[in-house]
Protein backbone atom coordinates (compact mmCIF):
# COMPACT_ATOMS: atom_id res chain seq x y z
CA UNK A 1 0.00 0.00 0.00
CA UNK A 2 1.56 3.42 -1.00
CA UNK A 3 2.22 5.50 2.39
CA UNK A 4 2.33 9.47 2.54
CA UNK A 5 4.01 11.50 5.30
CA UNK A 6 5.07 15.10 5.67
CA UNK A 7 8.36 16.12 6.54
CA UNK A 8 10.72 19.42 7.22
CA UNK A 9 13.93 19.33 5.80
CA UNK A 10 15.63 22.92 6.33
CA UNK A 11 12.44 24.65 6.51
CA UNK A 12 11.03 23.29 3.75
CA UNK A 13 8.23 21.47 3.67
CA UNK A 14 8.39 17.67 1.96
CA UNK A 15 5.97 14.70 0.90
CA UNK A 16 8.16 11.35 1.68
CA UNK A 17 5.98 8.47 -0.77
CA UNK A 18 6.88 5.35 -0.30
CA UNK A 19 4.91 0.97 0.17
CA UNK A 20 4.51 -0.53 3.13
CA UNK A 21 4.88 -3.88 1.41
CA UNK A 22 8.51 -3.19 0.53
CA UNK A 23 7.42 -2.36 -3.77
CA UNK A 24 8.69 0.75 -5.80
CA UNK A 25 6.87 3.27 -5.81
CA UNK A 26 5.80 4.52 -9.84
CA UNK A 27 5.23 7.77 -11.36
CA UNK A 28 5.51 8.38 -15.47
CA UNK A 29 7.00 5.27 -15.92
CA UNK A 30 9.68 5.34 -13.80
CA UNK A 31 10.41 3.34 -10.52
CA UNK A 32 11.90 4.62 -7.48
CA UNK A 33 12.40 2.69 -3.88
CA UNK A 34 10.63 6.02 -2.50
CA UNK A 35 10.01 9.95 -3.77
CA UNK A 36 10.73 12.77 -2.02
CA UNK A 37 9.27 15.73 -3.39
CA UNK A 38 8.51 19.50 -2.63
CA UNK A 39 4.54 19.79 -0.91
CA UNK A 40 3.58 22.01 -3.23
CA UNK A 41 4.18 20.12 -6.65
CA UNK A 42 1.34 17.46 -5.73
CA UNK A 43 3.09 14.45 -7.46
CA UNK A 44 1.11 11.03 -7.35
CA UNK A 45 2.56 7.60 -7.46
CA UNK A 46 1.33 4.14 -8.22
CA UNK A 47 2.54 0.96 -6.52
CA UNK A 48 5.06 -0.90 -8.88
CA UNK A 49 5.26 -4.40 -9.52
CA UNK A 50 9.05 -4.28 -9.03
CA UNK A 51 10.73 -4.80 -5.59
CA UNK A 52 12.67 -1.91 -3.72
CA UNK A 53 16.55 -3.22 -4.03
CA UNK A 54 16.32 -4.92 -7.87
CA UNK A 55 18.16 -2.44 -9.75
CA UNK A 56 21.25 -1.27 -7.78
CA UNK A 57 22.12 1.34 -10.15
CA UNK A 58 19.61 3.80 -9.88
CA UNK A 59 19.26 2.78 -6.13
CA UNK A 60 22.96 4.56 -5.87
CA UNK A 61 21.82 7.35 -7.75
CA UNK A 62 19.14 8.06 -6.00
CA UNK A 63 20.98 7.70 -2.83
CA UNK A 64 23.50 10.47 -3.83
CA UNK A 65 20.55 12.84 -5.03
CA UNK A 66 18.90 12.54 -1.62
CA UNK A 67 22.61 13.39 0.27
CA UNK A 68 22.50 16.39 -2.57
CA UNK A 69 19.24 17.49 -1.88
CA UNK A 70 19.42 17.05 2.11
CA UNK A 71 22.76 18.79 2.20
CA UNK A 72 25.03 15.60 3.73
CA UNK A 73 28.66 14.62 2.64
CA UNK A 74 29.66 11.11 2.65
Amino acid sequence: MIKTESMTINGISFVRTYSDTGHKVERDGVAYDEAIDPADTGRTYTESSEMVGEDEESDSEYAEAGRIMMGVSE
